[in-house]
């Protein structure tokens, strides 16, 4: 699989098989997204995985740089507020 496309370019990812998390650049908004997608097959399919599956993607993710520092920041404290609220 080549990291550029005519849209968006690769610029970190982690996969679980067939299931894979992206950082890309975005050519013509000129900006950086995160995709979440399905490898191996040419048919735009949903990501669909167990829970335990999803925690290692998003492990390995958060390992290769996938998502910023600060959108991280900000998930730890959704995590820490939802924590507090009893959600569990």
């Amino acid at each position: 699989m080549s990291n550029v496309t005519p849209y968006a370019a690769i610029l970190a990812f982690a996969d679980l098989g067939t299931a894979r998390i992206e950082r890309i650049f975005i050519k013509e908004r000129l900006e950086e997204a995160v995709r979440f997608r399905r490898t191996g097959s040419h048919a735009v399919r949903p990501l669909e995985l167990p829970e335990d599956e999803l925690l290692v993607l998003l492990g390995d993710a958060i390992a290769a740089r996938v998502f910023s520092k600060g959108f991280l920041a900000d998930l730890y404290a959704v995590l820490d507020a939802q924590g507090h609220a009893g959600y569990a």
